[in-house]
């Protein structure tokens, strides 16, 4: 049985070849840094939509089987629901439900098996055009051919679940049973309804939530996925990854109408830090920023990126360190992520060349002579210590932050290289902090954090 399309010339177009075009027109022509077996992409109408779900497509390394985890918005019913179809069609034809898996999934987790919550679901349908003209494209030049040649008989099949009244961690228990096998799609929208400057404020801090994993801070009025988006933090948290944000926009920014607004976020999941996807990727792009960040500063102009890359939105804490002949110029940087990193960077580059008190201004002639190292700091974590002696076994390698009271101070772990024992590092660090060397209290608060450093030109 085959499930035919409900939303085709409402949500998108119900003419094959306009509806290739109008996703043609909304990928980007440079090359994608990296491919994930999870993404997280909006549901809207394309117009609005359409953007922000394709920068993730375009980061998805989709499996043999791919899932398709989505709210339902029409039907009420507990945990998750699987279809019977055969079938989804779309203007581009027909994708094949893997029926063998959804018949083992429904013989190991609490759901119901029925087509009527997916008669009228519109979120699961509007995803299958993006897969097909992706990954299975209409025309191919011979180059292409030759290039596809050895994905012949390959075939996307789809696990389509809808997401009731249910416990996120039966989406994270999926995702980890199947995750050697599958790919997966969550598909969510972020705000509904508020004005734009309200928009903006919620889906930043949703995107705050989902970039950092602090599950604990989600509220239901934030996604309507949200279910689906905790169930994969669940997973990236279980397994050291991070998401990294592909696009975020509303729809006041397509219409201009402010008033009532939705959010749109596209995500994929990173097997690594986002500091780490940062400096592997966008390492040049980091380096060019700092520097003309200076350079513009010494000429009195704010420097303004013609284009960031989305990660880089993202709220993040850096230090920005600057030498000549292997000496110290300027080190300036922040401890706490408190605005999108490449601010961050622009605000530490300017202030390490030119607000570090401990120097003089940078000058135009020694601009020739600047070497530049960045660091990027992970988030901040509290050490719980019994006494000084359980405090310093806790401190290497890691950058360490000491706070007592009004006084506080921090050294990045490269302090390491110059104060390798333990007990000098610290009692260093207490004098930074204006507290005498040998001083402790109950009241001394530690906390640790790592670094992704960088060199210009390394």
């Amino acid at each position: 049985m085959n499930k035919e399309p409900s939303y085709s010339g409402i949500f998108y177009p119900s003419d094959a070849e306009e509806l290739n075009r109008l996703l043609d027109s909304y990928k980007e022509p440079d090359e994608v840094k990296y491919k994930s077996k999870a993404i997280i992409v909006p549901h809207a109408a394309y117009m609005y939509s359409g953007h922000a779900a394709m920068a993730a497509y375009q980061c998805f390394d989709p499996s043999e089987n791919i899932f398709i985890i989505a709210p339902s918005h029409n039907e009420t019913f507990t945990n998750i629901a699987m279809p019977e179809y055969t079938y989804f069609d779309t203007p581009l034809g027909s994708v094949e439900v893997n029926n063998r898996v959804i018949k083992e999934l429904a013989s190991k987790y609490p759901c119901i098996v029925s087509n009527v919550p997916f008669e009228k679901e519109y979120d699961i349908e509007i995803q299958l055009p993006f897969l097909q003209n992706i990954f299975i494209p209409q025309k191919q030049n011979a180059m292409d051919f030759v290039k596809n040649l050895k994905k012949i008989g390959r075939k996307l099949r789809i696990i389509p679940i809808l997401v009731g009244k249910c416990d996120y961690h039966l989406i994270a228990d999926i995702i980890t049973e199947y995750w050697e096998t599958s790919s997966f799609i969550i598909t969510s929208d972020l705000s509904h309804y508020y004005n734009q400057e309200m928009c903006r404020q919620i889906d930043n801090y949703t995107a705050a939530i989902i970039e950092t994993g602090k599950l604990d801070c989600f509220q239901k009025e934030q996604a309507c996925g949200l279910i689906g988006i905790k169930g994969l933090i669940e997973f990236a948290n279980n397994n050291d990854a991070s998401m990294i944000r592909a696009e975020m926009y509303n729809s006041g920014d397509i219409d201009k109408e402010t008033e009532k607004v939705v959010g749109y976020g596209s995500w994929f999941l990173y097997p690594y830090s986002k500091n780490h996807f940062a400096e592997k990727y966008y390492k040049d792009y980091i380096f060019n920023v700092v520097r003309e960040s200076i350079i513009n500063a010494i000429n009195q102009e704010e420097y303004v990126p013609k284009y960031i890359p989305p990660v880089l939105l993202e709220y993040g804490a850096s230090f920005v360190t600057i030498k000549i002949d292997g000496k110290l110029r300027g080190c300036v940087g922040s401890i706490y992520p408190t605005k999108p990193l490449i601010l961050d960077l622009i605000d530490n580059a300017k202030n390490a060349g030119f607000l570090d008190s401990r120097f003089i201004p940078l000058t135009i002639e020694e601009l020739e002579h600047i070497e530049i190292s960045v660091s990027l700091l992970s988030l901040i974590e509290s050490i719980s210590f019994k006494d000084e002696k359980d405090l310093l076994s806790k401190i290497n390698p890691y950058g360490i932050i000491i706070s007592e009271h009004d006084k506080r101070a921090a050294y990045l772990p490269s302090v390491w290289e110059q104060l390798p024992d333990r007990e000098i590092f610290l009692n260093s660090l207490k004098e930074k902090a204006g507290l005498p060397p040998t001083y402790f209290s109950r009241t001394l608060e530690a906390y640790k954090f790592s670094t992704i450093d960088m060199e210009e030109n390394s």
